[in-house]
């Protein structure tokens, strides 16, 4: 599936003398089929095995760039965790953190994600069918790494009751979905999608459930793995055409 046309012909003529144009230029790699199970092979199967995937292209300078500007701002809000955390005890109940509660779960952003991936397979549109299969993904990569580092840290909550502060699951979910949808279609979606999950991030501290440390750790972990299942969909292709002047070369961008 072609994302974006563009195709660069570069001609190279095999005569000397001036080339005419040839009477008509050649289609373009045709695109390839959406990332519907192969026959002898079910859904499940090839979701596991792009998950696999998925886990291999990890270690990358983005995941290293993300890791570190997150990581970074992490330890420098750490410091106003207590201030913070005080500011919202005193303010009380907040109008709007019962949305983000309900948002941010992970069994929502679970189940936009099944719900885009069996709308597309219904009715054979396949960039909703990779759509939502990148979102599922995505939200599984990022609940293994929040609920390994809940476990893991085993911080308390400003409000007390269970040690499974840090990182946010909220956050991390909905920061994992903003950025495949940014990946998907682009800044102009990305931008109100990555709004949208700072506000739920926010609505945790102001809910006093996360320190502020929490959230900020949530969003990085969000992101490296929204941006981790989504970036194996964009390849390039590079195919040869011969012409009657010479051949071309047409290369395409692809999810």
């Amino acid at each position: 599936m072609l994302n974006t046309a563009c195709v660069l012909a570069l001609t190279i003529a095999l005569q000397s003398g001036p080339v005419s144009p040839p009477p008509s230029s050649p289609p373009p790699p045709a695109a390839g089929p959406a990332k519907i199970s192969e026959p002898g092979r079910s859904a499940a199967d090839d979701l596991f095995l792009q998950l696999g995937a998925d886990f291999k292209r990890l270690p990358s300078a983005q995941s290293g760039l993300i890791l570190g500007i997150g990581g970074l701002t992490t330890l420098l809000v750490h410091q106003k965790d207590d201030e913070v955390s005080d500011w919202a005890d005193d303010s009380g109940a907040s109008s709007y953190s019962k949305i983000g509660k309900f948002l941010g779960d992970g069994w929502v952003q679970g189940g936009v994600a099944v719900g885009a991936y069996v709308v597309g397979r219904a009715f054979k549109h396949p960039r909703a069918t990779d759509f939502g299969a990148d979102l599922f993904r995505a939200q599984l990569m990022n609940g293994l790494f929040t609920q390994g580092l809940k476990v893991s840290v085993r911080r308390e909550r400003p409000s007390g009751g269970n040690k499974h502060s840090m990182p946010s699951g909220h956050t991390s979910a909905t920061f994992a979905s903003a950025s495949v949808i940014h990946r998907h279609f682009g800044w102009k979606a990305g931008i109100p999608a990555y709004g949208v999950a700072s506000v739920i991030g926010w609505s945790r501290v102001r809910d006093n459930t996360h320190w502020l440390s929490d959230v900020t750790l949530g969003a990085t972990i969000g992101l490296i793995a929204g941006h981790t299942v989504a970036r194996g969909n964009h390849t390039w292709q590079v195919a040869p055409v011969k012409t009657s002047g010479g051949f071309a070369v047409y290369v395409s961008k692809g999810r």
